[in-house]
């Protein structure tokens, strides 16, 4: 799980995403409590504004985790506000802004909320 963790933040789109698909996968298998913990990393990802690769990552983790009814009530008062920064994501790098990758997630993270 660790190994998927990390690839969140890989500079590829397609780790990334395949790291979300396989994050969702293991842990549909696992017990309540440990899938309590991933979520709470995937959370502890969008800790740094400034880190578009984790946020992409985690936003399409947490689609995962809601396409598969892994995101419980309780937690969605921790989840909501982090999609809703995500949506608004924008970033400037010199003379441009990075975030629509981001913004992407975001709104399909809505969607498997749906």
């Amino acid at each position: 799980m660790d190994q998927l963790l990390r690839s969140l933040t890989d500079p590829s789109t397609i780790v990334r995403w395949s790291a979300a698909k396989g994050i969702g996968r293991l842990t549909e298998r696992l017990p309540a409590i440990c899938a309590d913990d991933v979520l709470d990393a995937l959370l502890q990802t969008c800790s740094d504004p400034e880190r578009d690769r984790a946020w992409h990552g985690a936003c399409l983790a947490l689609a995962e985790l809601a396409r598969r009814g892994l995101l419980l009530p309780p937690r969605l008062g921790q989840v909501v506000p982090i999609v809703i920064q995500a949506i608004g994501y924008d970033v400037r790098r010199g003379q441009h802004s990075v975030g629509a990758h981001v913004r992407d997630a975001a709104c399909y993270t809505c969607w498997a909320f749906a």
